[in-house]
């Protein structure tokens, strides 16, 4: 609500990117089986990212060319966020959300 008061367009936090990204990953590699139910993706993805660190960016140069210590962060938050997702659908999956 508070945070329509300012202007936010360009400030994001990239864990939620990355942690879509890998779900996508799974889903198509076929990793694990799951209900791809909204309510089960979303049980999922809040899952994951209630255990990854907020990254946040704001400038849109970071976003589209990111430094070198940003580059690796970010292959660390992705090996992170697959290995929490596969958590967070073993755990929906054991039990799901009725």
């Amino acid at each position: 609500m508070y945070k329509e008061l300012f202007v936010t367009d360009d400030l994001e936090n990239i864990s939620e990117e990355i942690v879509f990204e890998e779900l996508s990953k799974i889903i198509d590699d076929g990793e694990l089986e799951f209900s791809e139910t909204a309510i089960t993706v979303q049980d999922i993805v809040a899952i994951a990212l209630n255990k990854m660190p907020p990254k946040y960016i704001c400038s849109f140069v970071e976003k589209k060319y990111p430094r070198e210590t940003l580059r690796l962060e970010i292959m660390e938050m992705k090996k992170l966020a697959h290995i929490e997702l596969i958590k967070a659908i073993e755990k929906v999956n054991a039990n799901p959300h009725e």
